[in-house]
């Protein structure tokens, strides 16, 4: 009897928490981050068409030296316009939302990839449009891809998991597919990745009320203090470095696995084995990622899977002598390793970015665009030493030993000296929860609903954190009777007479 007497209740429990993870889980992958998840596939799949495939350059006679050239000078575009962007970032910021930064500059990065068609030209004509490809594309991509800034700063943590687990797992599948189309076919899907990221994140942002409009009529937060600015600088600079030196050993170790198993030159079945490989593999591990970054309550998980990826990162690297000194074992396998880890690290880079741009708003495109800026040099540095490995020296067994010994070096060097435990202890801790999340969200609802000035709420946040009215003095320097005044205004616009009134009011909000 006993047994039946806690039977009922235990499955009533199990069947409440699957009903409440459900509801959970249909809350957060709405229409909205779908839309946003699925415009950063879009940007995130461009540059893999563009440049890690030779589908565009397949008709051309100097395809190689083409891809090199336009490569180098988009990269070198596209790093300039971010730095450009971060360092300039309010001035930048009054363009977001615009027309000109929604739809002018996606049209730019279609316009910008079909010059490659014309690249193939005898002569000086061919020079252009690969160099106009490379400098349109950088720029015009650099500059869209700041849009993502401004929106991760505004989503919650989770929304931004998912929208960038989203993203990752759409740009491999996006990949694929396009490895099996012929040269025009390929451009014309190249192409239209910046316009089809348009439409669906306008669509993303627009259903969330997310435009420029509302997100400046939000309390603006006060600059960072002196303390604050050394972190924020400390974790701009430890992402950055992290991504530029792995990203440095990745593209090495990818230029060589691709060279070796003759990807560039043979059928496109043994690379498309490849990307199916790191399709799967990325789709387990951004998962994995997003639900330990976003669910961990300590350093512990977040750790583990980050010593996880770099594990694999240093699998591939070691393993890049095996196809020369074993030439029946396929090159996909280690390509297929390398690819999906670096994937996966720089799908939890870019929550933990959100993260940094969520508690520090004002500075978000700041450091959004310097992190990227510094990101993006990564994989030129090393796919300029992989192709000077193979094509300047000779690459041999030594080489590429050589060249294992060194990617292993650089990933042991961010491990340990770069983005170590302390640095990523110190990301996670400024990462808001979910509790502090809605009620900044609720808070911020309260603020554009009463038309609360932006002095009125701070003081507001301050009293319904629990603030005495000393605390509020010293930590705004104002007057006894001036914060005594706003908060007077306050009760009066939110019609209520009582700190606890107050805070029931913002409770009862809607964030």
């Amino acid at each position: 009897m006993k047994a039946n007497r806690y039977e009922l209740p235990r499955g009533a429990l199990l069947g409440e928490r699957e009903t409440k993870t459900q509801r959970a889980t249909a809350q957060l992958l709405t229409p909205a981050i779908w839309g946003i998840g699925i415009a950063l596939g879009c940007v995130l799949a461009w540059p893999l068409m563009a440049f890690q495939s030779m589908n565009l350059y397949a008709g051309f006679d100097n395809r190689e030296a083409i891809l090199d050239q336009a490569y180098l000078l988009s990269i070198v575009a596209t790093t300039a316009t971010l730095a450009a962007c971060g360092l300039f970032h309010k001035s930048f910021d009054r363009v977001l939302g615009s027309v000109l930064a929604r739809w002018v500059f996606p049209a730019g990065m279609a316009i910008g990839t079909l010059l490659i068609l014309g690249a193939g030209a005898p002569g000086a004509a061919g020079t252009a449009f690969a160099v106009g490809f490379g400098l349109a594309t950088g720029v015009f991509s650099g500059l869209f891809l700041m849009n993502f800034g401004a929106v991760i700063g505004m989503l919650s943590i989770r929304q931004s998991a998912a929208a960038i687990a989203i993203g990752y797992l759409l740009s491999s599948v996006l990949f694929f597919a396009f490895l099996f189309f012929g040269q025009l076919e390929a451009t014309l899907m190249c192409a239209s990745m910046g316009p089809v990221a348009a439409v669906f994140l306008f669509y993303g942002v627009s259903d969330l009320k997310m435009d420029k409009r509302q997100a400046n009529s939000l309390p603006a937060q006060a600059d960072p203090d002196d303390a604050d600015k050394r972190q924020l600088h400390s974790l701009i600079l430890a992402f950055g470095l992290t991504m530029l030196v792995a990203g440095a050993s990745y593209e090495l170790s990818r230029t060589l696995y691709v060279q070796m198993g003759h990807f560039a030159a043979g059928a496109v079945t043994p690379y498309a084995v490849a990307q199916g490989a790191v399709t799967t593999l990325t789709a387990v591990g951004s998962i994995s990622v997003a639900l330990v970054l976003i669910t961990s309550r300590g350093i512990k998980g977040p750790e583990v899977v980050y010593r996880l990826i770099t594990t694999f990162l240093l699998i591939g690297a070691l393993l890049l002598p095996v196809p020369m000194l074993f030439p029946e074992v396929p090159a996909f396998v280690p390509l297929s390793i390398d690819v999906a880890a670096f994937q996966c690290l720089g799908m939890g880079m870019w929550i933990l970015i959100a993260g940094l741009c969520r508690r520090y708003q004002t500075s978000c495109l700041f450091a959004f665009g310097i992190i990227r800026a510094v990101w993006a040099a990564g994989p030129l540095v090393g796919m300029l030493v992989g192709r000077w490995l193979w094509y300047g020296v000779g690459l041999d067994a030594q080489g590429a030993f050589t060249a294992a010994a060194t990617c292993v070096l650089l990933i042991v060097l961010v491990n340990n000296f770069v983005f170590t435990e302390r640095s990523l202890a110190l990301a996670l801790s400024i990462m808001p929860t979910d509790r502090k999340q809605r009620f900044q969200d609720r808070c911020r609802a309260v603020i554009e609903r009463y038309g609360l000035t932006e002095r009125e709420g701070e003081v507001m946040i301050m009293f319904a954190k629990g603030r005495n009215l000393p605390y509020v003095q010293e930590e705004l320097c104002l007057s006894k009777s001036t914060v005594s005044t706003h908060r007077q205004h306050i009760y009066q616009k939110l019609g209520v007479h009582s700190a606890q009134e107050m805070i029931d009011l913002i409770q009862e909000e809607k964030g």
